[in-house]
Formats: C-alpha cells, structure tokens, sequence
C-alpha cells in the first residue's frame, strides 16, 4: 500500500540507517524505490548487497539533482501513498502504520506529516520540532514558512498525478518548499502530534552547504505565493516580506513591517485566499517572531501587536498556539 521513495547522492554514510528504519516498521505492505543520482562514494554499492525483495534501486546515469530522481521515483512507485525519507534521515518504527491508519480514515486528506526529531550528525536528537496540525493553518503558515519537514510526509499518490504536482527540477535546493507552496492550495493537508521522523542536521545537507542558493531560491517561491494572494509586488513590498519571513536583505523599519502585514490582511480581505481568522492569526504570530528576532524588548513588542490588531482589526489572539509550536531543547544526561 506504500511506496517509500528516496533520493540518495553520496549518502553512503547515512543510508543504512535510513534503510533499516523502514525495514523496521510495525507496518509491512510497502516497497522501497531507490534513485542513486550518479554518486561517487559508493552508494550505489551499499544499496546493491541488500537483497530485500521490496527494495528497488535505481541509478541515474549522470547526476540530475534530487528533484529529477524524486520525481522518477515516484513514476516508478505502484502503491496508493506515497512515503518521503531523505537518504540522511530515518523513521520511528510505527511511523507508516500510524500515518496510513489515518489516511484510510480520513480519506479527504491529501497528505499527513509528523512532528520531528532535529538530531545531531550522528543521529542523537537535540530538539523536539512542531508545526501548526490543522489544514487551513498549515495553509496559512506556508505563506511564511516551509510548514514542513520532508521526510515526514505520506502522501496519495493519485493526489500527486492528477493535480499534476511534481518537484521542479530546476531548483537546485528548495524544491521541496516548492511542491508544498503549491501542493496546499490544492489539498487537504495536516500532521500527527507525534515524534516519528528523525531529521539529521549535518554539514553535508544542502540547506547547510549551500544556504544562499536555498535563501535565492526561497524568494523566487515567495514572489510566486504574493502573486497568488493578488499582489504583483513591488521591490519594497518583496524585501518587507522577505524581512518578516527572516530573509531580508534590506533593513527596512519595524513601521514598515508593521504596515505590510496590515497590507496582507487588508488583501486577503479582498481575495479571500486564506480563511481570514486563521490569516490574521499566522500575521501576528510572524510579527511576535519578527520583533523578537529584533530584540525590540517586552513593552515595545506589546505596543507594536497592540497597534498590529487595531489597524487589522481584529480580535483574533493567536498567542497560545505558540505553546504548541515552539521547538523543544532536549536534555541529555
């Protein structure tokens, strides 16, 4: 019923661990499909001594990006959801039969993601990562943010084909933002409130070698969702955002941030895009973070959401929500 699909480039080290998470799973009807994007570290060999009947391996004969073999994997997939492992990450044992559980009994879910363990290179966690759960907030939060973490995600597969959602090939990092940013204007999605994804912080990964290519590729993402609110922005109205977003290479004032996002509300007003108490609620959030990144200091922060909701005019108060978003430092005796 799944076909967990992997990409893997020089993964030699990781892979392994990768595998044997999902050889692991409580869950049992699945297969594994492979693609080896041209590595020279001998991870194709290392995939080639398992014997598993369920495991597939692909190879590509020159090396194509991982959102080329994602995308070829998923073509050579035959099951009804689709499962996501980056070749460095690794699952909790129960992680499938949980999230196909609640994909047969939710069965206007597109997608289902989990919270997530961040770890150490050598897979120890370090923090405890949460995410908004509900549809329409994750809508709302991936306006600001990737809403998501890959490895995380099942999908169906039908969903995938016949919205026509596939990674674009031509980004070189954030290509898995960029199905999202488009995957949930077209389908329901939301995340389990359990820990059944360990993802690997190392020096290898792409958001951490190469952080200026996945930061340019972000902004092209982020022009594409202001236009699909209605905006064709402006050179200002694009730094403003990316500033709120934790991005921006202008610095621009807190009023000018206060104003943009009252600027957000006030079209989205017009296009009903997003639900508006839910939009308003993920403004106020972004802006509480935005202020607090720039150590504006309690009383001033207080003020500037005061103002924030008398020009929104809204009574929304969103601000518990952050005790269920808040990563979690983990202690290690």
């Amino acid at each position: 019923m799944v076909s967990v699909i992997m990409a893997a480039y020089n993964a030699r080290e990781f892979i392994p661990r990768a595998i044997k998470s999902v050889f692991s799973q409580t869950y049992g009807d699945y297969e594994v499909v492979v693609v080896d994007d041209a590595s020279d570290d001998g991870t194709f060999e290392v995939l080639a001594q398992y014997k598993d009947k369920r495991l597939k391996v692909l190879r590509n004969e020159k090396r194509s990006g991982a959102a080329f073999s994602r995308n070829r994997a998923i073509k050579e997939s035959r099951r009804k959801y689709v499962a996501i492992l980056d070749a460095d990450d690794f699952w909790d044992p129960g992680k499938l039969e949980s999230q196909v559980r609640f994909m047969e009994e939710n069965r206007k879910v597109a997608g289902v993601g989990t919270y997530v363990y961040e770890t150490d290179s050598e897979g120890v966690p370090l923090k405890k990562l949460r995410f908004p759960l509900q549809p329409e907030s994750i809508k709302c939060s991936t306006f600001f943010r990737c809403s998501f973490v890959h490895s995380s995600m099942m999908l169906r597969r039908s969903f995938l084909v016949e919205k026509d959602l596939w990674y674009n090939p031509r980004l070189k990092a954030a290509h898995d933002f960029e199905l999202w940013s488009r995957a949930v204007f077209n389908g329901h999605f939301t995340l389990l409130p359990k820990y059944f994804t360990y993802y690997r912080r190392s020096s290898g990964q792409i958001s951490a070698a190469h952080l200026p290519m996945q930061e340019n590729y972000a902004v092209s993402i982020y022009k594409v969702l202001l236009q699909r609110l209605g905006f064709i922005p402006l050179e200002d109205q694009l730094q403003a955002h990316l500033q709120l977003v934790g991005i921006g290479v202008r610095n621009l004032s807190v009023r000018d941030i206060l104003l943009w996002c009252a600027a957000l509300h006030d079209k989205n007003k017009q296009v009903k895009l997003f639900v508006s108490r839910n939009f308003s609620s993920e403004i106020l959030l972004r802006f509480l973070k935005y202020c607090e990144e720039q150590s504006l200091g309690f009383i001033r922060i207080c003020g500037l959401l005061l103002h924030l909701h008398l020009r929104m005019g809204t009574v929304v108060f969103p601000y518990f929500q952050l005790f269920r978003r808040l990563s979690v430092q983990m202690k290690h005796v």
